[in-house]
């Protein structure tokens, strides 16, 4: 293994365990307006928010957690794995959002603008099966919002 393959495999690794400690640090009482982990999820963002933000997120995100959000160098943000942490954690929107928007990229973290890490939120919840609405996520919503993340993935 040379030596950038045992960099990257540990960046990989630490940025799991920041996930899931923040997470865990940011974990409050997960229901809001009636929704509880496994139940009905509201519609949070728009449908034309989600499709520009796939495309902010293949261009930011994709390379380190894969086109198809399975993961890779980063964590997975769909699918088992996401389904696995956010029952052990009790992860909300709200806490992935705040994670991503600080920490994210990893080479550039805070570097994208409150538009597009709203985008980039709006595309994960759609991949993983939450419905769109008439509203566009704001930042601000995102960040607050207490919706357990869920993959139907």
């Amino acid at each position: 293994m040379s030596l950038g393959s045992r960099r990257t495999a540990a960046t990989s690794v630490a940025a799991a365990a920041f996930l899931v400690a923040s997470a865990g640090a940011f974990a409050k009482s997960h229901v809001a307006a009636g929704v509880a982990s496994g139940g009905a999820h509201p519609a949070i963002y728009s449908a034309s928010q989600a499709a520009v933000g796939g495309k902010a997120y293949g261009a930011n995100c994709a390379s380190c957690h894969g086109a198809q959000l399975e993961g890779g160098v980063g964590p997975a943000l769909s699918g088992a794995t996401l389904n696995t942490l956010a029952k052990n954690t009790k992860l909300s929107v709200g806490d992935m959002f705040t994670f991503m928007s600080l920490q994210m990229p990893l080479n550039a973290p805070a570097s994208l603008s409150k538009a597009q890490y709203a985008q980039i939120m709006a595309y994960i919840l759609k991949y993983n099966g939450y419905p769109a609405g008439s509203k566009e996520l704001t930042y601000a919503v995102a960040t607050d919002s207490k919706v357990i993340m869920h993959s139907a993935k």
